[in-house]
């Protein structure tokens, strides 16, 4: 049984003046040379979810990006938009040891960027378990409003 999870969203102009500020030269579309650090960090974050890093990586209907610090891969996001035309921003994680120092806004930044432009979208939205409040407070910083 999956955790109760709440509904976020953002629109396209609450997201303009922040996305348009960050540096996103760190974050980068996912390789198969990703795959395990993807893997890992996947299991160890959604370790009950749908997807696999398998998919992550590999299914060109996802669009998934990882975040690096001297090269080395410490993060990953990934999301599509659906067949009506809705964006969804469905897993994001930063290795733990890598956290609070501004990698998760970079990667948040080009995911949505890239999930904006994709369709031409206005809103995104996200679905974040309720006893992840750090996520919670990061998705709110970054413009999210709760819609469910």
């Amino acid at each position: 049984m999956s955790a109760p999870s709440r509904v976020y969203a953002l629109s396209r102009s609450a997201a303009a003046e922040w996305l348009a500020s960050i540096d996103t030269h760190r974050a980068r579309r996912a390789l198969e040379s990703d795959l395990d650090f993807v893997a890992d960090l996947h299991a160890l974050e959604f370790p009950t979810t749908y997807a696999t890093a398998h998919d992550l990586v590999h299914d060109p209907d996802l669009l998934t990006f990882v975040v690096e610090a001297d090269g080395t891969p410490i993060g990953y996001a990934s999301g599509h938009v659906t067949a009506d035309g809705v964006g969804q921003l469905d897993h994001m994680a930063v290795a733990p040891d890598a956290r609070g120092v501004g990698d998760g806004r970079v990667l948040l930044a080009a995911t949505l960027t890239a999930l904006f432009a994709e369709a031409d979208l206005d809103e995104l939205r996200l679905a974040v378990e309720e006893h992840r409040k750090p996520a919670i407070r990061f998705y709110e910083k970054h413009g999210f409003t709760r819609v469910q």
